[in-house]
């Protein structure tokens, strides 16, 4: 999802953006991508996902030309028919809930090799239950439960030796020559697809450095509300400028993102660490 949300970020985004211009692109991008993603996506052993048709720059370019507008409820989109696919993709609409309950760590080592590793157990505690030391998980709730035996299945539908629908995103970026460049990725269930793209677009295209990208408000624009952190500068500011622009808007004093970035810079590497959660930079020699 992530690449979805940048090439969708780079159509919607006017020349010369002003920053409350990036934002609202940002959001735009987010609100397609996830429409898309929660449609189609779920276990590729058992569900084709058109994933190549939903990169297509011909569909990319589709979606981005017919933006949602700011009141309304996105929808997901059908690459089939705008790429001139002869069938429809059938799904019947996703309504899987997810939880959260998961964490993050972003590595380098003294020889360059980079690990982005996001893990879950789903909601806090898994399922509450060990067995010789482990907890076991609670990650059935990442499928969608209802089910209409005269209807079309969910993408994302509960089926014999599937495995649920993941928000996890752990990110490795390289640049032009192949060598590493960024590696980043949070917590934070159906959230984390829009925390980790705002890392990487915080410092790509806002200007920002490593811990202002993490420090930046979230903001999470997953279905009909645009969810934007006040509790962090300046967050206020752009909650009141996207409800000005007629997003419906929902204030969040604090949110649940755990990103740990690092960036390979001339001079090193530089790691940040979110303060929202526990962690730290932790930088060693041989």
């Amino acid at each position: 999802m992530q690449i979805m949300v940048a090439r969708l970020y780079d159509r919607l985004l006017p020349p010369e953006a002003s920053r409350e211009q990036q934002i609202r692109a940002f959001v735009d991008a987010q609100r397609l991508a996830y429409a898309d993603r929660d449609q189609y996506f779920a276990d590729p052993d058992h569900v084709a996902i058109p994933l190549d048709l939903l990169l297509e720059p011909q569909y990319l370019q589709h979606r981005a030309d017919n933006p949602v507008a700011p009141g309304a409820t996105p929808q997901y989109g059908d690459p089939a028919v705008v790429l001139g696919h002869e069938a429809a993709l059938q799904w019947a609409e996703d309504r899987t809930r997810e939880m959260a309950g998961t964490t993050h760590f972003s590595i380098v080592d003294n020889d360059g090799n980079a690990v982005s590793v996001t893990m879950t157990v789903e909601s806090p505690f898994g399922s509450s239950r060990w067995v010789h030391g482990f907890l076991l998980n609670n990650e059935m709730t990442d499928f969608a439960f209802d089910y209409d035996p005269e209807g079309l299945p969910m993408a994302n539908q509960v089926r014999p030796g599937a495995r649920p629908r993941s928000s996890m995103s752990p990110t490795i970026i390289l640049d032009g020559d192949g060598s590493l460049y960024m590696v980043t990725g949070s917590p934070g269930g159906n959230s984390i697809p829009a925390y980790t793209a705002k890392s990487i677009l915080a410092i790509e295209d806002w200007g920002l450095d490593v811990q202002e990208a993490v420090d930046f408000p979230n903001i999470i624009a997953r279905g009909e509300t645009v969810r934007v952190e006040i509790g962090r500068e300046p967050g206020q500011q752009l909650a009141d400028q996207l409800r000005a622009a007629g997003y419906d808007v929902q204030e969040s004093e604090g949110e649940n993102s755990g990103l740990h970035v690092i960036l390979v810079t001339d001079e090193g590497l530089v790691g940040a660490a979110d303060p929202r959660r526990e962690g730290t930079v932790v930088s060693g020699g041989r």
